[in-house]
Parts: C-alpha cells; structure tokens; sequence
C-alpha cells in the first residue's frame, strides 16, 4: 500500500469490524496497516470480502493471519527479497570479479544450479533457472518460517568492498561488526601492540621515531572508528525518529477517517455537542 492509501484501508476497517459488533481503535487500525502495508490495497479489499464469506472462519473477527492466508505470495517482512532484485544482486557480482555481494542462502542454491548455463554464455537461461529455484526454495524457507540469513562474498576491490558492505549494513542485512571483520587491514589495538615492541630503554632513535608514527596511526584508526560509530548511532535515531513522525501521520489521518464515521480514536461512538 501507499501512504495515501490509508484513509481508505481506515474505510475498509471501519466497514469490516461492524459485521461483528466491533469499533476499531485508531492505534489497532495504524497496527493492521504496518502489518498489511506490503500488499496493494485491492488484494487486501479482496482478502477481507473472502474471509467475510467463509462460512466457517468468517464467523469471527479476522486476525492479520486470517487476511494473509488470502494474500497472494509476495514480499514480506522476512527480509528476502523478491526474485528480480535477487537475481539483479546476483549479475552484479558474477558479472565482475571486483564486486562484492550479500546474498542470502536461497540466492546461493539458485546461483549453484545457474552457474553451468551462465558457463555455456545462456545469460537468458540461467535467469529462467535461478528465478525458478529461487521461488522453490523462498517458498520453503516461508513455509517453515525461516528469516533471509545473508552471507557476503569479497570481491577484488577494496573500495567496491567498503561501498556494499555500508550498502548491507545501512539494508540491516549484515551487522555493523560483521562488515568490519572483513575489511582487512591493521587496527589501532594491532598497532599499539607494534609500537609497544619497538619501545624500551635500548630501543634506537629511529625505532622511537616508528613507535611515534604507528601510535599516531592507531589514534587516527581509532578516531575513524568512533566517528563511524557516531554517524551510525546518529542514522539510527533519524531512522526511529521519522518512523515515529511517520506513525504519529498515520494515526492522524486513521483518526480523522473513523472520526467521518462516528468513532474516535479508541474505538467508541463520537459524542454529539447538545
């Protein structure tokens, strides 16, 4: 759903929960559309008037996964992504040896059984055979409930590593610790412990003169690392925040919509001025 679709998805409840004897609550109505928000609107319209006339389920007041039973099969909250993307990440790195790519394990099995067409030159093909795998094995990994765990593959450039390594970090596809055990290169720690060895009262001048340097070195390293850490920290509470802004949006639309309809914000009929 889009953002302007909420008015008629607080519509679409509004009429729903009467069937029952019920009143929505704005905050239950903003809890459904965070839930339900992946599907278009007309599909979720359509899934509402189902499980309305199932004789026996239609009884009682839907659940969210009484809705989604009647969903059709499509992107959810698991973090797998669709076939497309899945095999627009995959090109990008079979494509070119300096990439780097995260992929998940459904991604990998579609990328194993593609390989021997793409080493025929059968780009087409070795679509045709990944997308069909990976539907198979998204669909298994859903139906046991399995998450999308990625993996990362290191391509040749260093620059390239460093750019899809913040690209999955910022995604919440990896952990900000896992991309920086694999940037190689020193650490401050590493090169505090260098310079400590080539300190001593018989160290030479110019040994004294590295030491200065590496622990120079390591606090410009360790600078660096409590700046990213900052800028991380600061993305994260813009991110809480605009979501925050974004809930706080919806609840005044939803509200104003039950409000047309006679009900306030927690679900009891409005009271009219004598």
């Amino acid at each position: 759903m889009l953002l302007t679709d909420k008015p008629a998805f607080a519509a679409l409840i509004a009429k729903t929960w009467p069937f029952y004897d019920k009143t929505p609550t704005a905050e239950a109505v903003a809890d459904w559309f965070e839930l339900l928000q992946d599907f278009p609107l007309d599909a979720i319209a359509t899934a509402f008037k189902r499980h309305l006339t199932d004789p026996k389920a239609g009884q009682y007041l839907p659940k969210p996964g009484d809705i989604i039973r009647h969903l059709p099969t499509a992107t959810t909250d698991d973090g797998h992504p669709g076939p497309d993307e899945a095999w627009g990440l995959l090109v990008r790195l079979i494509r070119d040896e300096r990439e780097t790519g995260v992929l998940t394990e459904e991604m990998r099995a579609g990328w194993q059984a593609c390989q021997p067409i793409l080493d025929l030159g059968d780009e087409v093909g070795a679509r045709m055979c990944f997308l069909d795998v990976y539907r198979r094995r998204i669909a298994q990994a859903r139906q046991n409930g399995f998450k999308a765990h990625w993996t990362v593959t290191l391509g040749a450039d260093p620059a390239l590593r460093i750019q899809r390594l913040n690209e999955a970090v910022t995604a919440r596809r990896i952990a900000m610790d896992q991309a920086r055990s694999l940037l190689s290169g020193p650490t401050s720690a590493s090169l505090e412990a260098v310079a400590g060895l080539l300190e001593g009262p018989e160290a030479s001048s110019q040994d004294r003169n590295a030491s200065q340097r590496l622990r120079c070195l390591a606090q410009m390293l360790q600078d660096l690392r409590i700046e990213g850490d900052r800028r991380w920290a600061e993305q994260r509470r813009q991110e809480h925040e605009a979501k925050t802004e974004q809930r706080r949006q919806q609840m005044a639309v939803i509200e104003a919509e039950l409000a047309k309809r006679g009900i306030d914000a927690g679900g009891h009929p409005l009271r009219v001025a004598a």
